[in-house]
């Protein structure tokens, strides 16, 4: 079987004769083995195998031409305002003539502002005291009847002292 490894060669020749019968009849041992046959004929092809592995992409292309330019698109909307310019010459001041019915209008909507704030401080001063003589009625009436937050006396005869309850049961048991 050593030499199966070089080359492909046929089947084993034929087993030798058997020997000679030994004494009590029964046959001998066999033989040695034969010499080597000759190469077989070669076989047929096996099956074609499965594909192997997809390959690797290959290098990228160069770019095509450059297309037509498109349209322009929307208008942006607008940034913010830049700093404010420089004052301009000065112009012409009104008449004296033209002044004079604005500042009579001023002067008397601040006459008649200043009267309302008088009216309004006249009468707080006049509600304060008439608060403060009601308060002092009211404690000069405390001092003359004697009465110093001492009420409760007159509030006893008009409540009703409470029944106890009596264990009526306790009776009818003996």
């Amino acid at each position: 079987m050593a030499d199966d490894t070089t080359s492909r060669r046929g089947p084993q020749g034929r087993q030798g004769e058997p020997g000679r019968p030994g004494p009590q009849g029964h046959p001998g041992r066999p033989g040695a083995e034969g010499v080597r046959g000759k190469p077989g004929p070669v076989g047929k092809a096996g099956p074609i195998g499965k594909a192997g592995p997809q390959g690797k992409p290959g290098a990228q292309g160069k770019a095509g031409p450059q297309g037509a330019r498109g349209e322009a698109g929307p208008r942006g909307a607008p940034g913010p305002a830049g700093p404010r310019g420089e004052a301009g010459p000065a112009g012409q001041l009104p008449s004296l003539d033209q002044v004079m019915p604005w500042l009579h209008m001023i002067f008397d909507a601040y006459e008649d502002y200043k009267r309302t704030k008088e009216r309004e401080a006249i009468e707080q001063a006049e509600h304060e005291a008439a608060e403060r003589a009601a308060a002092e009625a009211i404690a000069y009436d405390d001092v003359d009847t004697g009465d110093f937050g001492e009420d409760d006396s007159g509030e006893d005869d008009d409540h009703k002292k409470k029944k106890k309850h009596r264990h009526k049961d306790k009776k009818d048991k003996k």
